[in-house]
């Protein structure tokens, strides 16, 4: 129906108006209290970046797996702008994944009404948590990953199981793939610190309905 395929702009079209506000809005990190990273991000480029990311993410989502447009809202919207704010700064605002956490669980809620069907807020539940189990894994004794990507995992791993176990599967390994190319750019341009994650993280699911879309059905 029309009208769907308008939501995800619409969405877009609001994330992006209100993108420098909420960011002149989120506090500082709390291991530098004084420091105001996200200021510098509330540019209209910034927010027309968020805009098409936006867009094209829920665009996507409506072609792959439409049914489950309210369980992926959380990724689509404060993902997107969490990895945006994560690549810029390094940092994925505490506040920004609670909010997150919110949209996914009344998402997954959602949709679980909507299509009759609780078995997907039970695989948004368990997902979440074995994705957050992994991620504080690799952050105590993997190194490289901060408590953000912790945070962060929720939300991607609670998403990518509604639309099964394989799905979720396929999103952690090709996020894993891209934030290892990432990761060997990052070096080569000389940096020394660990590089930003979460874009590779949020980036995983979407990878995975690309898979989906192009394999033969």
């Amino acid at each position: 129906m029309t009208w769907q395929w308008a939501m995800p702009i619409a969405v877009a079209i609001a994330l992006g108006l209100a993108t420098p506000r909420l960011l002149r809005a989120l506090p500082p990190p709390f291991d530098e209290p004084e420091a105001r990273p996200y200021d510098a991000l509330a540019t209209r480029g910034f927010a027309a970046v968020a805009l098409v990311l936006t867009t094209l993410a829920g665009t996507l989502v409506l072609a792959v797996v439409a049914p489950l447009s309210f369980a992926w809202a959380g990724l689509g919207t404060v993902g997107v702008l969490a990895a945006m704010i994560d690549a810029r700064t390094g940092y994925l605002p505490a506040a920004l994944m609670r909010a997150g956490w919110v949209l996914t669980v009344a998402g997954a809620a959602i949709t679980a009404a909507l299509l009759a069907d609780w078995q997907v807020l039970g695989r948004a539940a368990a997902g979440a948590a074995a994705t957050t189990a992994l991620f504080w894994l690799f952050h105590r004794f993997g190194g490289g990953f901060g408590f953000g990507d912790v945070r962060l995992a929720p939300i991607v791993g609670a998403t990518a199981a509604t639309a099964g176990w394989p799905t979720l599967f396929d999103s952690l390994i090709l996020g894993g793939l891209l934030g290892v190319v990432w990761g060997l750019v990052w070096r080569t341009r000389g940096h020394t610190e660990a590089f930003p994650y979460g874009p590779a993280l949020v980036a995983g699911p979407y990878l995975a309905l690309l898979g989906t879309a192009a394999l033969p059905s």
